[in-house]
């Protein structure tokens, strides 16, 4: 079977200028018989110790949503950041 890429979209972290609000851009292949995707933007409190700990919400967006709003945050002073979230089942 062979590797399916991720599309050109934001994945990964951006934390606010003020280390209040982080938020995490995803996606994933929903189903690969009709080629599905599924792109959602979660925000996140961000606690003393500067994790995104305390969850918000969560939206469901287009590729071309989560583009748009990944570009807005980086032109408002949002900064990429790596967090690696410890999910337990």
């Amino acid at each position: 079977m062979a590797k399916i890429d991720s599309p050109k979209c934001p994945i990964g972290w951006l934390i606010d200028p003020h280390h209040k609000w982080a938020i995490n851009f995803d996606w994933k292949k929903v189903t690969s018989e009709q080629n599905t995707e599924s792109f959602t933007i979660d925000m996140w409190g961000v606690v003393e110790n500067g994790k995104p700990m305390q969850f918000k919400s969560r939206r469901k967006v287009t590729k071309e949503e989560s583009l748009k709003t990944w570009n807005q945050l980086l032109s408002s002073n949002w900064i990429e950041f790596d967090f690696e979230m410890n999910k337990s089942a």
